[in-house]
């Protein structure tokens, strides 16, 4: 009986692991007909937007699959190379992205969307909800400055996983002018112990348990994903986003960043939305808050 309440629990703690080394997945297609099908983005348009698609090698030895997405044309600014990298969430694609495009090239920045490791078209990987993907964030910017010079401005956007890889990015590398973190967790651990308890009810004890498993097959730890230490130390200009009722990865933890970030900083919570909807629920007031924080942060500056 011992032994098969032993493999039973073994058997647990590794599918709960899986949670986060191999999340739940939607197709690129599956996401392309939700995201469109919702009005979340116009597919006629974007069909109708210059685009590129391109690969870059990620020092893990896998594909970054990559687009690059085009203005028709620049508006009077004092800057023409402006670049955003987006980043999607959690079990999506580049695709989930693609409902900030409009705002961004209206601004006249060309926009660089690309799939995570483990997600869309890229290779395949372990999930590591932000560790491993910074530095595949870090081999896009320097895509950006290869391609558009030294003298161009790099921005970051992300929502979810992708804000806080935005986040864990901005510890090793200066070169970006400001972020926008869209209901980003302030720490792996914090969030898992909350999710475990609002969502299976199960103790927070299993959380060391849970993080050496993922040492052993993935080679991080949960401590090692705490996207608020690097916010406490980094200069970059910060804007943070959240939801109002996003109950997935609670609003407090924006509110957390937000205290803890000396200067340069922005907040922005919307009322009425859940996780990732902040954007499609106010995008008037989303747009204005974004173009203030770009203007008041960078040297770019809008007509």
């Amino acid at each position: 009986m011992l032994q098969l309440i032993c493999v039973w629990l073994f058997e647990c703690l590794w599918c709960i692991s899986n949670m986060v080394l191999k999340p739940r997945m939607l197709s690129c297609d599956a996401i392309y007909r939700k995201e469109s099908s919702s009005g979340r983005f116009n597919a006629e348009v974007y069909k109708a937007i210059k685009k590129q698609k391109f690969i870059i090698n990620s020092c893990y030895g896998y594909d970054v699959s990559c687009e690059l997405l085009e203005p028709e044309s620049i508006p009077n600014t004092n800057h023409r190379n402006k670049v955003v990298i987006l980043c999607h969430g959690l079990g999506y694609s580049s695709v989930g992205s693609l409902k900030y495009t409009d705002m961004y090239l209206k601004l006249g920045f060309h926009i660089v969307v690309y799939d995570h490791r483990n997600h869309g078209l890229s290779g395949k990987a372990p999930t590591s909800m932000g560790h491993y993907e910074k530095q595949d964030l870090k081999k896009v910017v320097d895509w950006c400055y290869e391609t558009y010079g030294d003298d161009c401005t790099v921005i970051t956007h992300g929502e979810s996983m992708g804000a806080a890889t935005v986040l864990l990015h901005l510890g090793i590398d200066n070169r970006v002018k400001c972020a926008i973190a869209d209901c980003a967790y302030s720490d792996l651990k914090l969030l898992l112990k909350y999710q475990l308890k609002q969502y299976y009810h199960l103790p927070k004890c299993l959380i060391p348990v849970e993080s050496l498993i993922t040492y052993l097959r993935a080679g991080f730890w949960y401590n090692d994903v705490s996207p608020i230490r690097v916010v406490s130390k980094t200069n970059t200009p910060i804007l943070f986003i959240h939801g109002k009722k996003d109950s997935f990865v609670p609003t407090f933890m924006s509110k957390q960043m937000y205290a803890c970030k000396q200067n340069n900083k922005g907040i922005y919570l919307v009322a009425g939305a859940k996780h990732a909807e902040s954007y499609c629920v106010n995008r008037k007031g989303y747009e204005r808050r974004v173009k203030e924080f770009i203007q008041k942060t960078t040297d770019v500056t809008f007509s």
